[in-house]
């Protein structure tokens, strides 16, 4: 794919898509991975008796959000030089997969791809170095794999996203990666439970990046893509979906069964929506299954907040 370019644009016609573009590298929905993980972080550490500082909190946050928008346009510039974005069909498409296509739909081209990266990496760098000075620095080692991590995403020479490894990335980062790196940002102590929480939330969050590549199996496939889907096929996908939402929700209820603190029980309002997502999967074997995708962020999101909601009720 060569770079595209808008001489037909006006200057304000090139503001307003510029500003679109950059709005769907944002992204709320998506905003959602590091959010959860983040509170649950915050979360646990206020279990253990912690003080949060809410000016390091919502710095801390900028700073991974920052790593998520850079991620976010390196591999939207990577899956457009690929042709994967240009090949799915709007019939393929939903609100939760198909690409951010800024590329595609004439929003921004690979030079604003690369200068927002830039911009989002060196910024994420400053507030997230700032931060870790005045806190603990050891986290500085962290938030540089983290931010690595993000960039290998889709980037040569490691390109996870295009050899299956996409889901195993996604997990370590943001389950223990962002729950264990808050926890430690608090000063709060990393035990089974927050071992436990991370590992539950890094296994649905990675179903959620599963689930969204199912309806671009086929573009990803001709690219040469080879997400897990693509390797798996959508039948046997669907199977291992419903695997890993139970393994995740098993590891909650062992962890309890063993000693556990009674919160965990909190991950397990996730069970609902999870399973709603399964069994509308597998009645679609073909098309986006948008209402799928949906609860599986939904999924996400409750198993998180019913962590939140009993540890916040035990300090009632």
């Amino acid at each position: 794919m060569t770079s595209r370019t808008f001489p037909l644009f006006s200057g304000s016609e090139r503001q307003t898509a510029w500003f679109h573009g950059v709005w769907r590298l944002v992204d709320p929905k998506i905003a959602l991975a590091s959010l959860v993980p983040f509170i649950v972080g915050m979360a646990l550490v206020y279990g253990q008796g912690a003080k949060i500082d809410l000016l390091i909190a919502g710095g801390a946050f900028i700073a991974i959000f920052l790593v998520e928008v850079g991620k976010n346009a390196l591999n939207d510039l990577i899956d457009w030089r690929s042709g994967t974005d240009a090949s799915v069909t709007n019939d393929e498409r939903s609100p939760f997969s198909g690409g951010k296509r800024v590329i595609v739909d004439a929003l921004l081209n690979e030079k604003d791809l690369v200068v927002i990266a830039i911009v989002a990496f060196l910024a994420a760098g400053l507030i997230g170095g700032a931060i870790a000075y005045v806190t603990r620095p050891s986290l500085l080692i962290l938030g540089a794999v983290a931010a690595l991590v993000a960039i290998e995403y889709s980037v040569p020479p490691l390109k996870f996203s295009y050899r299956g490894l996409g889901e195993l990335a996604v997990l370590l980062t943001y389950g223990p990666g962002i729950v264990i790196g808050s926890v430690l940002l608090f000063g709060g102590r990393v035990n089974a439970d927050v071992i436990t929480t991370s590992l539950v939330l890094g296994l649905i969050i990675a179903n959620v990046l599963f689930i969204n590549e199912m309806p671009d199996e086929r573009a990803d496939r001709e690219a040469g893509k080879r997400t897990l889907v693509v390797r798996l096929g959508r039948k046997r996908a669907a199977r291992v979906f419903g695997l890993v939402f139970a393994t995740a929700f098993a590891l909650a209820v062992i962890r309890f069964a063993f000693g556990g603190s009674p919160a965990l029980l909190g991950l397990l309002l996730g069970i609902f929506p999870a399973d709603y997502a399964f069994w509308s999967l597998r009645e679609q074997p073909s098309g986006p299954p948008v209402a799928s995708q949906a609860a599986t962020l939904i999924a996400y999101v409750t198993t998180g907040a019913g962590l939140i909601f009993i540890i916040w009720l035990s300090s009632i």
